[in-house]
Order: structure tokens, then C-alpha cells, then sequence
């Protein structure tokens, strides 16, 4: 299991990283974040079971970071850390699913408890999910059910258990896979239908029956399960006396490739394994899914694992991702569309375009959007304005169609309108006027774009672009002068002033004031 702790604090989660026995716990992986930000992006990139999260935390709090995991479906449990005072907040957190929450400052016994407890659940969970759909219709539904015994292990193929229980089960469902005969693995992924596609129980006897005829000389027989209506898992069996040998398996798999893909119209890509004994499996699963995920651009053809130990991937330029961003805030994106466009084409010249590459660029080109967003006060719904372009921008790193509308969507937002200087400034100006004039209120970008008659995207642009600063910067920087003006030429209390420069909550004016002159507001009226 995996564990991601969250904390602005540096020291407690360098405190709980070091003090916790997370090799006792069973724990395989830990990462750490310092704010929401920087935790979703690795929520989005890892498969995180529990996340162990501080309620208060500058900028977005561990609440709403719970929610917007919610909100992506993410299946993460969630053990908050509290103070005392926050006590109410915490209660909140249960509300939302929260598994449990820990008094801070914390006992790391109390934490590793919590853990283990957690962990009781996401098996118990599992578990139930595994065993669910299981009952009256075993054997009426037999391929639908061995699909979904060979797609549970497709899966979770390091769980021994759940190999030899998928064997069991396929003897059961009448399908006799022998675990003392060798068996070969192999994955076909549909990539598209030329013509409508084939209904999944036709597709799938149809594929057994051909590579069944290729294979008839050997004896050898086939069971296909159909894990969607995209990807089957191929099982070849048979007697260990006649077996093809490697060069004739080869050329028979090339032939159902070739029959397959003019049979049923498709383009194809086949990954295939090598011939081992069905308790081995697992790592030949492991070797035909990298290949599956290394196949970004998502190409038609047979592949099979080569030994890539002496291979040197050639050294290829890095992107300047700090240029990407200046040219970005100064509405380039165009420029920056094609740099990433011709390194993404240098990979696949080179032979280096494949998941873990992939991954790595989507990742630094993440950081760099949240970097132009929080100088441009811009928010991930402004540029990915779709429900389908947010969900393709997720997993933008699985395949290279889907970073190519990535990248599109991006940097089309970043190329903004080409404005002549003078025009410029006096749009500005007329975005300034409006904010003298309401800094009574909670002004938001959405109001001034309206009383400019401009958009809303294209204000923070502008404003950026022309004044140095983001706009919301702004703002906070013309309210706290006006409040220090107040604070040193009336006799309001400093209640009454938080009020006049918009701020409601006095407690968050002092924060802030505090945080802009250095002293608070009280202190501020002493001097």
C-alpha cells in the first residue's frame, strides 16, 4: 500500500516520514507534500491509498483537498491531523468520509494505529468489491465470470493467492489450465473499428477459434477473456511434449495478427509474453503491460519484450520548461505548443517515446500551468472549460493523442490577443479605476471583466502582461494601503477599517495585513 502525508509544516512531516515504522506497517511507498497544490499532483500522476493530512493549511485547506479527491473518484482513505481548537473541522472531515482524524501534536504510535486500522478497511473494501457480483449465475454466466476472475488478476498479478485461486476457478468454469504444462500470455488491444464494432462474446470465440486452428499441429488451446470492449487477455495452454518452438510461435502469432486484423476489420497492437508455468505468470503480465503502456502513440503491430539492459537511450534534450512558463505569461503559447510538439517527435525518432517518458514531461509541464495560473490568477476550470477536456487532461500522460490536445488546449488559453501598447495601458487603467472604486468590497475578476467589457481570462492576461504583478496581487496590495491610511489618519477602530477595504472576517485582515507590512494592524496604529 501507498501513503502520501500532507503538511505545510516542514519538520512535522519530515518528523513523521523518519519516526514512523512504515516498513512494519506494510507500507511500500510513501510521498510527501507541503500544500494541496503539490498533493494533487501526485494524486493525479500515483495510485495513493491513504493520504495522512493537516486540516489547516495556508491557501487550500485538507477539507476541500478531501473533497476534490472525491470529486476525481479517487478511492483514497484519508486519517486527518488536528489541533484541539480545530476540533470542529475535524468533525467535518468525517462527514466527508474522513476514516479517522489524530490530535496533533502526535504520538507517531497513535499514527501508525490509525494506519493499520485504515488498512483493516481498504481490505475489507476489497474484498467485498472482489466477491460481490459472485453467486447464483456461476455457472450460467461462465465467460462472463472468468472474464472477471482473469480481470481481477489482470489487476493484482503480484498476489499469489490469486493466482493459484484463478486457476481453481477457471478448472471450475471448465476451463482446464494446467499449472504443470507451460502457458504463454498475450494481450490484444484494439486500437479502432474500420467498420462497427464486433460484439465482445463474437470477437472473443472468434480469436479462439483461429489461433486454436493455427496452433492445431501442437494441441495447444486458447481461452480469451474480454476485460473491455478494448483489451483481451489471451491464455495459450497445452501439454509440455508439443510445444512450437520460438521462431514458429513467432510467425503463427504474425498470421493471426494479420488474419485478425482483416477478419474483423480492426487495427490491432498484440503484446506478447513468453512460454512459462502459470504460477510465473505474474511477472509476464507485469512485462506485456509495460509494453502495452509504453505504446503511447498507440501504433498497430506485434510486440514482444526485448532485453533492454544494454540498451543506452540517447541522450535528447531536455526542454527549457522556465522558458515554457515567461513565454506562456507573455501569451505565447503558440511558440510553446510547437517546442513541445518537436521534442515529443525527437522522442519518437529516437525510439524513447514511452510511458515513463511520457510521464515525466506531463509532470513538469504540470507544474509549469500551475505556476502561469497561480501569476495569472487563473484556475484549471478557465482553461480546461469542458467536462471532457478536463478528464482528457488527467490522464494526458497515457497516450500521445491525448498530450496532443493536452498541449492544444494549454497553449491555445496562454496565446493571448495581440494588443497594441497604447490600447493596453488604457485598458488597464479602466481595470485600476474600477478597483479604487470598490475596495469596500470583495472584488472578483468576473465583476471588473463585466464593468470593462472584457473577458475574464483576458483581464488577468492584461493585467499581468502590463503591470508586472497578478491581478489579484494587486488588489490585496491597493486594499491594505487603503487600510493603513485609515489606520494612521482616523479614529475608526480596526474593526470598522478591516470592513471598509472589504475584508469581513478581521481575523483573516489581520493575517494579511500582517503578512504585507510585517506588523499587525493594532501594532500598526501604536507606532
Amino acid at each position: 500500500m501507498t501513503v502520501l502525508v500532507i503538511d505545510d509544516q516542514i519538520h512535522v512531516v519530515d518528523g513523521i516520514l523518519s519516526e514512523v515504522d512504515w516498513d512494519g506497517l506494510g507500507i511500500e511507498t510513501v510521498w510527501k507534500a507541503y500544500s494541496a497544490a503539490e498533493a494533487k499532483g501526485i494524486l493525479l500522476l500515483n495510485q495513493v491509498d491513504i493520504m495522512l493530512c493537516d486540516i489547516e493549511m495556508p491557501g487550500e485547506n485538507g477539507l476541500s483537498l478531501l473533497k476534490w479527491t472525491l470529486d476525481q473518484g479517487m478511492e483514497t482513505e484519508c486519517i486527518f491531523l488536528t489541533a484541539h481548537a480545530d476540533f470542529v473541522y475535524a468533525r467535518t472531515a468525517m462527514q466527508l468520509g474522513s476514516f479517522d482524524y489524530i490530535l496533533q501534536p502526535a504520538r507517531y504510535e497513535d499514527i501508525e494505529n490509525a494506519i493499520l486500522r485504515v488498512k483493516q478497511r481498504i481490505k475489507e473494501k476489497r474484498d467485498q468489491k472482489k466477491y460481490y457480483s459472485y453467486g447464483k449465475t456461476l455457472f450460467e454466466e461462465r465467460d462472463r465470470i472468468t472474464d472477471q476472475l482473469i480481470g481481477e488478476w489482470y489487476q493484482e498479478p503480484e498476489n499469489g493467492g490469486c493466482c493459484r485461486k484463478l486457476l481453481e476457478d477457471m478448472q471450475k468454469m471448465g476451463k482446464p489450465v494446467c499449472n504443470t504444462s507451460p502457458a504463454r500470455l498475450l494481450l490484444c488491444q484494439v486500437l479502432k473499428w474500420n467498420n462497427a464494432a464486433w460484439d465482445r462474446e463474437l470477437f472473443r470465440n472468434s480469436c479462439a477459434n483461429i489461433l486454436e486452428e493455427l496452433l492445431q499441429e501442437w494441441e495447444q488451446k486458447a481461452h480469451i477473456g474480454s476485460l473491455n470492449q478494448e483489451e483481451y487477455i489471451f491464455i495459450l495452454y497445452g501439454t509440455v511434449q508439443k510445444q512450437p518452438e520460438s521462431t514458429k510461435m513467432w510467425e503463427i502469432l504474425r498470421k493471426f495478427f494479420s488474419a485478425a486484423g482483416q477478419f474483423f476489420s480492426c487495427d490491432m497492437a498484440l503484446y506478447v509474453g513468453n512460454m512459462v508455468m502459470f504460477e510465473d505468470m505474474p511477472c509476464e503480465l507485469a512485462v506485456i503491460r509495460q509494453l502495452k503502456e509504453d505504446n503511447v502513440a498507440r501504433r498497430s503491430g506485434v510486440y514482444r519484450a526485448e532485453n533492454g539492459e544494454d540498451r543506452v537511450e540517447p541522450q535528447i534534450r531536455q526542454p527549457d520548461f522556465r522558458t515554457w512558463e515567461k513565454l506562456l505569461l507573455q501569451g505565447m503559447g503558440k511558440q510553446v505548443y510547437e517546442d513541445a510538439m518537436r521534442y515529443l517527435q525527437e522522442l519518437s525518432d529516437a525510439d524513447c517515446l514511452n510511458a515513463g517518458n511520457l510521464q515525466k514531461f506531463y509532470s513538469d509541464f504540470y507544474r509549469v500551468i500551475c505556476l502561469a495560473e497561480e501569476r495569472t490568477d487563473t484556475a484549471w476550470e478557465d482553461i480546461f472549460t469542458e467536462e471532457e477536456q478536463r478528464q482528457t487532461a488527467l490522464h494526458a500522460y497515457e497516450t500521445l493523442s491525448d498530450m496532443q490536445l493536452f498541449l492544444k488546449t494549454v497553449t491555445s488559453y496562454f496565446s493571448g490577443e495581440e494588443v497594441d501598447a497604447g490600447r493596453a495601458v488604457g485598458q488597464v487603467d479602466a481595470i485600476k479605476e474600477y478597483i479604487y472604486h470598490h475596495l469596500d468590497s470583495d472584488i472578483r475578476r468576473e465583476d471588473i471583466a463585466v464593468a470593462v467589457f472584457m473577458n475574464p481570462n483576458y483581464v488577468s492576461r492584461l493585467f499581468k502582461k502590463v503591470e508586472g504583478i497578478s491581478l489579484k496581487e494587486f488588489i490585496v496590495q491597493e486594499k491594505m494601503k487603503m487600510a493603513r491610511a485609515l489606520l494612521l489618519n482616523s479614529q475608526l477602530p480596526v474593526s470598522i477599517v478591516a470592513l471598509k477595504v472589504g475584508y469581513s472576517n478581521f481575523s483573516h485582515f489581520s493575517q494579511v495585513y500582517r503578512k504585507f507590512f510585517g506588523v499587525s494592524p493594532t501594532d500598526e496604529r501604536k507606532r
